[in-house]
């Protein structure tokens, strides 16, 4: 029987993983996807093939850090990690709702923002190599939890079969959100405690990000931030993301139309987003060397339903229900469980950190 059984390996629950294993404590961390990061996720030029030290990577999942983030700050920094400030020179591009392009907007939106060096994905490779191998287990589904005289069996659907793990306590560093949807209990939490989960949207559950990679950041020698806003869209937000050095140029943009429309687009989407790239900022937009499209709300193990009508970032909901369920047995450690970073990394650290600390709090007083 495991002290502690983590579920979710994204960032949250590896940051908990790495806390709990430098204390000594018996834990094992388990995820449903078959590989780390949740939804921190970035993608080299070649597609599939491992990236070599050194190479920038495309977010299609968070892209920036903020000073004011001190977890995340002080993560990369123990981890050798660089941070690079977002570009944020020259003038926006505004697309109004007839089509109308103006690029005289002095307005840098994201100024002051850092990227990572080598995509938000170093972070996680970074992190990988600090925990033992043989406690993480991908590709483990969890389908039901049930309640025990010494603490909890975990059933998990995996690629052998069904397979069972006990723990003393369990942390949930997933949506609670998709907790509800996938995750039996027995006995039943009460009607209060999964109407709280279902409360909470999962972030960036409704959200899609399209990536354009150039053979370089052209529209600086224009004049032009990479900055663009659209009220037509697909893409009603744009930012530059290239690679510090500039040995590339990268464009993405948060697709603003409801998910059903662009799922219903399929690969036309890609099209579209390229044309109107083309009319923002010019002809060289239409002629990418790659292009990603994630469409977070298309992923299972993100999204739920409930999630397919989210038009912006949410807030948290109230968490107090959430608390102390089976005496204290089951916690939530998610970006969406953090009150003051709710939703972002330095909130999944955040969440990381206050259940490590009431996992050491309720071992000292048991």
């Amino acid at each position: 029987m495991y002290e502690v059984l983590i579920v979710g390996a994204g960032i949250s629950g590896m940051r908990l993983a790495q806390l709990l294993q430098q204390r000594g404590i018996h834990y094992c961390l388990i995820d449903a996807r078959l590989r780390l990061g949740g939804r921190i996720v970035s993608q080299s030029m070649a597609e599939g093939a491992q990236p070599e030290s050194g190479h920038h990577r495309y977010d299609l999942g968070p892209s920036w850090v903020w000073p004011n983030q001190p977890r995340i700050n002080q993560l990369t920094r123990q981890l050798g990690i660089k941070l690079y400030p977002q570009y944020d020179h020259g003038t926006l591009v505004y697309q109004d709702q007839f089509g109308s392009i103006d690029t005289t907007i002095d307005a840098a939106p994201m100024s002051g923002s850092l990227r990572v060096q080598g995509g938000q994905q170093s972070i996680i490779d970074h992190l990988s190599t600090k925990l033992e191998t043989e406690r993480v287990r991908l590709n483990h589904a969890v389908r039901s939890i049930t309640q025990g005289k010494a603490g909890v069996s975990v059933k998990c659907a995996t690629a052998c079969g069904a397979k069972t793990i006990y723990a003393q306590r369990i942390v949930l560093a997933v949506p609670p959100r998709l907790v509800a949807n996938a995750i039996s209990f027995f006995p039943k939490l009460k009607p209060e405690q999964t109407q709280a989960m279902c409360d909470i949207p999962t972030w960036m559950a409704g959200q899609s990000k399209f990536t354009a990679v150039y053979s370089k950041p052209f529209w600086r020698n224009h004049g032009l931030s990479g900055d663009g806003v659209s009220h037509i869209g697909p893409l009603s937000e744009i930012h530059d993301a290239s690679p510090e050095n500039e040995s590339r140029g990268a464009l993405f943009g948060f697709i603003g139309w409801p998910a059903q429309q662009r799922q219903a687009l399929g690969k036309e989407l890609i099209a579209q987003a390229l044309s109107q790239l083309r009319q923002m900022f010019g002809p060289e937009a239409a002629h990418p060397l790659q292009v990603s499209l994630q469409d977070w709300a298309a992923d299972p193990l993100t999204a739920t339903v409930a999630d397919l009508e989210q038009k912006a970032q949410p807030q948290s909901g109230s968490l107090k229900e959430l608390d102390h369920i089976w005496q204290g047995r089951i916690m939530f450690a998610s970006a969406e469980t953090a009150k003051v970073f709710s939703g972002l990394v330095e909130g999944a650290l955040e969440a990381a950190e206050k259940a490590f600390n009431d996992l050491i709090e309720y071992e000292v007083n048991h």
